[in-house]
């Protein structure tokens, strides 16, 4: 009895962390044609070397597009996208580096003369189904 309840508290110290959903719609998008390119990211030190923990292309058929993850340990995350209209791959900027394509960040938020911060744009996944809606820019 005493090693069956040694046994049940061992697992249940060792038990994986509770997967996470987040369903992200897109809203806004100016044309419909090309593709949303999203990026989610796990920390603020992957936010800044760009090393992404998923991400996802999608078909943009209208003004809007729903892009969904799967069994994403909860804890705090990040988005970065942008609609490649015209399906090269890539972000298109312009002589001065600004994009001159569509882009979001999570919380909608707004870089200066960049990118916006890891500060800005994170929030919590908890366990379970989460929805997350961004606004082009």
């Amino acid at each position: 009895m005493m090693m069956t309840a040694l046994i049940l508290a061992a697992s249940l110290g060792t038990a994986p962390a509770e997967a996470a959903s987040l369903i992200v719609h897109v809203e806004g998008l100016p044309e419909a044609r090309g593709a949303v390119m999203m990026a989610v990211f796990a920390s603020s030190e992957s936010w800044d070397d760009g090393d992404p923990v998923a991400g996802s292309r999608v078909a943009v058929r209208s003004d809007a597009v729903t892009v969904s993850f799967d069994a994403l340990p909860a804890g705090a995350y990040a988005i970065r996208m942008y609609h490649d209209v015209d399906g090269d791959g890539e972000l298109d900027v312009n002589l001065m580096g600004i994009p001159s394509e569509p882009f979001a960040f999570s919380n909608n938020a707004r870089g200066r003369f960049g990118p916006a911060s890891w500060a800005d744009a994170v929030f919590q996944l908890v366990p379970g189904e989460n929805t997350h809606t961004l606004n082009v820019q």
